[in-house]
Formats: structure tokens, C-alpha cells, sequence
């Protein structure tokens, strides 16, 4: 690899971890781009299947909901994108009654753990607890939400970040590893072959 890519993804790296600190710190205007990007999100997936419904209309005569579908999905985005404010205000609750349903979901299955045998079964019924938990005490307190969110979207920002170095750090490893391989291959082919015999 370059030299100038191995600086550009360190670089990188650097502005990763720099915008996930941020986002931990701001987390108000963490909520607001995600409510954005999930805007632009929207907007380009009704755009991807208008072009779909477009090339298959012909084939398909009955394609009229996905046809509407498109639409919905371009003007919420249209709307998520040029007033992203109240998507922000609904996201802790939206995120609150995800973690609920997750954790609910995660306890009920742990008894089906239990009956095909796995004797562990409990600790997946209390971290489903917890997260239904969790999840209750986000929605009584969204203020709760909103950080969690941050810091849930600043430390994959983060991890992706040290991710680039650590790519880094490996590739160096390999190379060193092939030059370490292709110095010992010249030294066996330098070898006076009338000397062996």
C-alpha cells in the first residue's frame, strides 16, 4: 500500500474519532443530522425504487403501490430532510419503545432456550429485562435517550476510526512479513549451488 493512502486513512481515523467525540459531546446536534440523514435515507430509497418501478412497469402492469410507495417514501424524505426538527423530537421515543420491544422480545425467547436445552437461559432473560427496563426508563425520561443515542452513534464513529489505524498497523505488519519473505528468498538463491554439491 502508498505510503500516501496509509497517511490518508490515518488522517481519516483521526476525523472519525474527532466527530465521534463530538457527537458524544453535542448530543442535541447528533439527533438533528441523524434525523437528516435518515431524511436523505428516505429520499434516495424512494428515488432507487421510482427508477425501479420505471424500468419494470411494462412487465409488471400491477406495479401501481410501488409506484406509490416511491412517492411516500421521496416526499417523507423531502420533509424529513427540510424539517428534520420533529423526527428529532420523536427519535428518543421511537429508540425508548425499540429497546422495550427488544427486551421483551429477548426475555420470552429465553425460555424457548431453556427448553431446547441451553442451561444459560436466565442470563438472556435478565439482559432482556434490563433493556425492557431500559427502555421504560428512556421513555420517562427522554433527556436519557438522546444521550444514549449520542454516545451509541459518537463510539461507532469512534471504533470506526481506530478501525482505520488498526487496518493500518496491519498492512505494515504484512509488507514487513513479504520483505522479511523476500530477503530470505534471495539468500537461498544466491546460493552457490557448486558449493552444495
Amino acid at each position: 500500500m502508498k505510503t500516501s493512502t496509509k497517511v490518508w486513512m490515518c488522517l481519516a481515523g483521526v476525523a472519525l474519532v474527532a466527530l465521534g467525540v463530538l457527537c458524544i459531546i453535542y448530543p442535541g446536534d447528533t439527533l438533528l443530522s441523524l434525523a437528516w440523514v435518515f431524511g436523505l435515507l428516505f429520499f434516495m430509497g424512494g428515488c432507487t425504487e421510482m427508477a425501479t418501478w420505471a424500468a419494470t412497469r411494462r412487465f409488471m402492469p400491477r406495479s401501481g403501490l410501488m409506484f406509490l410507495s416511491a412517492l411516500l417514501q421521496i416526499g417523507l424524505g423531502i420533509v424529513m430532510v427540510l424539517h428534520p426538527v420533529p423526527l428529532m423530537v420523536a427519535m428518543p421515543f421511537i429508540f425508548a419503545f425499540w429497546l422495550m420491544f427488544e427486551g421483551i422480545n429477548l426475555a420470552i425467547s429465553s425460555f424457548d432456550f431453556k427448553q431446547v436445552g441451553f442451561r444459560r437461559w436466565w442470563i438472556v432473560c435478565c439482559f432482556g429485562v434490563l433493556a425492557a427496563c431500559f427502555g421504560c426508563y428512556c421513555l420517562v425520561n427522554p433527556n436519557v435517550s438522546v444521550e444514549t443515542i449520542a454516545w451509541i452513534v459518537g463510539l461507532g464513529i469512534i471504533l470506526d476510526g481506530i478501525g482505520n489505524w488498526v487496518k493500518v498497523f496491519i498492512v505494515n505488519k504484512v509488507e514487513n512479513r513479504f520483505v522479511r519473505l523476500g530477503n530470505k528468498l534471495r539468500e537461498v538463491t544466491d546460493i552457490d549451488w557448486e558449493d552444495v554439491k
